[in-house]
C-alpha cells in the first residue's frame, strides 16, 4: 500500500448551492426499495422488443411516480431516456437526461464524477434536437466536473465532441462559443498543472493510501475512459487488468466512503473517499506475471477472489474488494471476478440470464488463477447473485478434478441467492474443491426476498432464521443480527465484526466454535450458528487480529505478548481489552 498525495486540490462548492439543488430535488433516503415491481424490468423490456415505445415509457413514469429512493430513481431515469433516445424523441430524452443530471447533482453532489456520462448524453439528445448552443453549454458542465474531479482520461473526448458541435451547428456563435470553452478549458487545466507541480512537498501524513487489485471480467467496455465508467453491464469477452483504488487515511473499516451532501463533500477526493483512480486492461499473462512478482517480492502466496452480486457496476466492486482487502491488511493478491450486471434495481431478471454463463468463464479463470499466479492458498467470496457463478464455477472444477486435493482454502458463499434444494445438492460436488465452506445466510436480505417471490416462495440458500439451510460439511452462520440491506444487501463487508469473521478464517482455519460471536442454536433442519456481533469488539479486534497475522503469532502466550506491546494502548477500556482477550483464547483453542 504506497502513500500517495493528491494532485488536484480544488476548493468545496459552498453549501448554500448544494442544498438549494437538494430541496429542488426533493429526494431524500427513505430506507431500501422493496416497493420496486421485480418483474418490471420485464415489462418494459416486452414493451419495447414489442415496439411499444409509449407503453414502455408509460409504465416507467408510473413506477417514478411517488418514488424517493435517489439510487431507484435514477436507474428508472436512465432506463427511460435510452428508450427515448432509440426512438427518437431527443427533445424527450434530454429533458429526461436533464432530470438524471439534477436528481445526481442532489443526492452525490454537483461535482460527482457519475454525472459526467449523464451529461454527455444530454448533450448528444440536444444536439439531435437541434439545440446546439445549450449541448454546447452542457459539454462545459460535463468539462467542469471533469477538470473538478481529475478525471483527465474523459478530458480529450469531450473535447473533440466540442469540436464536432462546433462543426455540426452551422451556427458562427455556436462555433465560437465551443472554441472558447475549449480554450478556457486548456487553459485552466495548464494552471492546475502548474499548482499542484509545486505542492509535490505536502505533509504526507495527509495522503492517503493506495490499493491495487486484480480482476477478471466478462463485461464489455463502454468505450469511456473514465475508470467509474470504463466497463458497462453488457456482455462481452473474458479479459483480465489491474485497478487502483485509493483508501482515504480517516477510513472506518467497513465502510466506502463516498462524497456526501451531509459532509460537505461534492466531489471524489482521495483524502476523504475510496476512489477508483485507474482501470488498466491487459493481456492476461501480464497480469499472471504481475502476480507472480508481488508474491516474490512478499513472500506471501496468497489471495482472494470477491465474485459480486446483483445490482453492482464494475467500480463500486472494485472499491469493495479493494476495502475488504485493506480492512484486513490482506498482503496477499485482492482479485475481483465482475460479471455483466447492469446495476439497476429493475434488472433483476436481466441480471440472472446472464449469471450462469459468467459462471463458466469463471471457471475457466479459477484454473488459470491456480495453475499460473503462484498463489498456494486461494480463497473464494462470492455475494447474492454472484454464488449462482462461483456455484457453477465450482461443481465444474470439482468435475475436473475428482480426486484431487483441494484447490481453494476457504469458500464463502454470502447471501447466496440460489435455491436452497439446489444449493444442497451441488455442495455435494463442490466440498471436495475447498478446505472448509462457509454459508452466510440472512433473513434481512432484500434480493434474497425478491428472488423467493419470483420464484414461487422456495426457500433460498441466503435465508436466516430457524430454516436456514443444515448442510453436510458447511459451516451454516446465521448473519442477521448485523442488520438491514439499505437496497445493496452488503452487509458482509459492511460490518468490521463480519470482517474480523472472514479474517478468523483466512488466518486460522477457524471452525465457528473457536471464533468471536458464534451461538450454537437448534434449527428446524439441524443446528447452526447465529452471529452475536455485540460481543465482540469490532474495529479493536479486527485491527489486532491483522496486525497478529503479520507477526506470525502462533501461540496465545505470544499474541498476548505482541497485543499489550506493540497493538492495545495502556489506556484501553478494561471491557474492551477482556473481550480482545476472550476472543483471542478461542482463536488459539485455549
Amino acid at each position: 500500500m504506497v502513500v500517495m498525495i493528491d494532485r488536484v486540490r480544488l476548493g468545496r462548492m459552498r453549501f448554500a448551492s448544494a442544498l438549494l439543488a437538494l430541496l429542488a430535488s426533493s429526494l431524500f433516503w427513505s430506507g431500501p426499495a422493496a416497493a420496486v415491481d421485480p418483474l418490471l424490468g420485464v415489462a418494459i423490456s416486452q414493451a419495447t422488443a414489442a415496439g411499444d415505445d409509449e407503453k414502455a415509457i408509460a409504465l416507467i413514469a408510473d413506477a417514478l411516480d411517488g418514488e424517493s429512493d435517489p439510487r431507484v430513481v435514477a436507474d428508472l431515469l436512465e432506463r427511460k431516456a435510452a428508450i427515448e433516445r432509440d426512438a427518437g424523441l431527443h427533445a424527450q430524452a434530454a429533458a429526461t437526461e436533464r432530470r438524471l443530471a439534477d436528481t445526481l447533482a442532489a443526492s452525490e453532489g454537483e461535482l460527482s464524477p457519475e454525472r459526467v456520462p449523464v451529461l454527455t448524453r444530454l448533450s448528444g439528445d440536444l444536439a439531435a434536437a437541434g439545440e446546439f448552443a445549450a449541448a454546447v453549454d452542457t459539454l462545459e458542465e460535463a468539462l467542469r466536473i471533469a477538470r473538478a474531479a481529475g478525471l483527465t482520461e474523459g478530458v480529450e473526448p469531450l473535447l473533440g465532441k466540442l469540436d464536432e458541435l462546433a462543426s455540426r451547428s452551422g451556427d458562427p456563435a455556436v462555433a465560437q462559443r465551443a472554441q472558447e470553452i475549449a480554450a478556457a478549458h486548456t487553459e485552466a487545466v495548464r494552471v492546475q498543472e502548474e499548482e499542484t507541480s509545486r505542492a509535490f512537498d505536502v505533509d504526507p501524513e495527509k495522503g492517503f493510501s493506495t490499493v491495487r487489485i486484480y480482476y477478471a471480467t466478462d463485461r464489455a467496455r463502454s468505450g469511456s475512459d473514465l475508470p467509474n465508467d470504463f466497463y458497462s453491464g453488457g456482455r462481452g469477452t473474458l479479459e483480465m487488468g489491474t485497478a487502483t483504488v485509493s483508501i482515504p487515511q480517516h477510513h472506518r473499516p467497513g465502510q466506502i466512503e463516498a462524497p456526501s451532501i451531509w459532509t460537505f463533500d461534492f466531489r471524489e477526493d482521495p483524502e476523504r473517499h475510496v476512489v477508483l483512480s485507474s482501470v488498466t486492461p491487459k493481456a492476461d499473462a501480464a497480469v499472471f506475471s504481475e502476480m507472480q512478482d508481488q508474491i516474490r517480492e512478499t513472500g506471501v502466496s496468497e489471495a482472494f477472489v470477491f465474485v459480486h452480486g446483483f445490482n453492482v457496476p464494475f467500480h463500486e466492486a472494485a472499491k469493495r474488494t479493494a476495502q475488504m482487502a485493506y480492512d484486513m491488511n490482506f498482503d496477499g493478491l485482492p482479485i475481483l471476478y465482475s460479471w455483466p450486471s447492469r446495476a439497476s434495481v429493475v434488472s433483476y431478471i436481466a441480471d440472472t440470464a446472464v449469471v450462469n454463463l459468467s459462471g463458466r468463464r469463471l471457471s475457466v479463470f479459477l484454473e488459470d488463477l491456480v495453475a499460473k499466479s503462484g498463489a498456494k492458498r486461494i480463497h473464494l467470496i462470492a455475494h447474492s447473485m454472484g454464488n449462482r457463478a462461483l456455484t457453477d464455477a465450482l461443481e465444474l472444477f470439482a468435475l475436473r478434478h475428482d480426486g484431487e486435493a483441494p484447490a481453494f482454502d476457504q469458500v464463502l458463499f454470502t447471501a447466496p441467492d440460489l435455491d436452497a434444494g439446489l444449493f444442497t445438492e451441488m455442495m455435494k460436488t463442490i466440498r471436495t474443491t475447498a478446505e472448509r465452506i462457509t454459508l452466510y445466510a440472512s433473513n434481512k436480505d432484500w434480493a434474497l426476498a425478491v428472488s423467493r417471490q419470483l420464484h414461487g416462495d422456495a426457500p433460498r440458500a441466503g435465508q436466516g432464521g430457524s430454516q436456514i439451510l443444515s448442510v453436510a460439511n458447511v459451516d451454516s452462520i446465521d448473519m442477521t443480527e448485523i442488520g438491514e440491506d439499505m437496497l445493496k444487501h452488503s452487509y458482509y463487508a459492511n460490518n468490521p465484526s463480519a470482517l474480523t469473521d472472514i479474517l478468523s478464517l483466512f488466518w486460522r482455519d477457524a471452525p465457528p466454535e473457536k471464533r468471536c460471536g458464534m451461538v450454537k442454536v437448534e434449527g428446524e433442519n439441524g443446528s447452526y450458528w447465529q452471529y452475536a456481533p455485540e460481543g465482540c469488539d469490532s474495529d479493536a479486534l479486527l485491527s489486532t487480529l491483522s496486525f497478529l497475522r503479520h507477526g506470525s503469532i502462533s501461540t496465545i502466550d505470544d499474541a498476548r505478548m505482541f497485543m499489550n506491546r506493540f497493538i492495545v494502548p495502556a489506556t484501553i477500556d478494561a471491557g474492551e481489552r477482556t473481550r480482545l482477550e476472550s476472543a483471542l483464547r478461542k482463536l488459539f483453542d485455549r
